[in-house]
């Protein structure tokens, strides 16, 4: 039950420093800037390493941050795209954990702690909550306000691996690509056999 909490808690806090790094690109100088690309541009990432793909405004910029936790070291792969005309920011990553505390956990506990923590990271006031499922793993969506800004995210737990993909925008104006990000999120079959064959054993 303690590794649960732990891991739950550490999915949470991962959230919270994945959207920090969010809203810190969405609100950096864009005097220096190039110019925007146009409405429709967009590029598929697809991660190999990561196992996915998503349709995301470009340019796409990725980072890797290791971390040392309580239940061992863990890296953030974040890939992120910034359109500062409209104030909104897309960032999709993803993030294993040590599959032997993984096994102990509840993965709806999981996920649906990391939406909170998405939330906590803005001080937002939550709107919407619900599970999710995205190819029989276990999900969780969550949308929040805080003073302008709109929060929608969605994070799924595949074995070891959490998934996260947060959408910032000005509230009461999403950008007209939202749902598209969301539902352009792909898991590739290779790679989340691995992932749940590395849980099992």
């Amino acid at each position: 039950m303690k590794t649960l909490r732990r891991v739950a808690s550490l999915a949470a806090l991962l959230a919270l420093g994945g959207l920090g790094a969010c809203a810190s690109r969405q609100q950096a100088p864009t005097a220096s800037t190039p110019p925007a690309p146009t409405q429709d541009a967009a590029s598929v990432v697809q991660s190999t390493e990561g196992g996915f793909s998503v349709s995301i405004p470009g340019p796409v910029s990725e980072e890797r941050r290791t971390q040392t936790t309580e239940v061992g070291e863990v890296t953030l792969h974040t890939f992120i795209a910034v359109r500062p005309e409209a104030d909104t920011a897309y960032y999709v990553s993803y993030t294993d954990f040590p599959a032997a505390a993984v096994a102990q956990a509840d993965p709806r506990d999981v996920v649906a702690r990391a939406s909170h923590g998405a939330l906590e990271a803005l001080g937002a006031t939550g709107l919407s909550s619900r599970p999710l499922m995205m190819d029989g793993f276990p999900g969780w969506e969550v949308e929040g306000v805080s003073g302008p800004r709109h929060l929608r995210g969605r994070f799924f737990l595949v074995g070891p691996r959490l998934y996260q993909q947060l959408l910032l925008h000005p509230d009461g104006k999403p950008p007209h690509d939202a749902d598209r990000f969301f539902e352009s999120f792909k898991l590739d079959p290779q790679v989340t056999a691995m992932l749940t064959g590395a849980r099992r054993s």
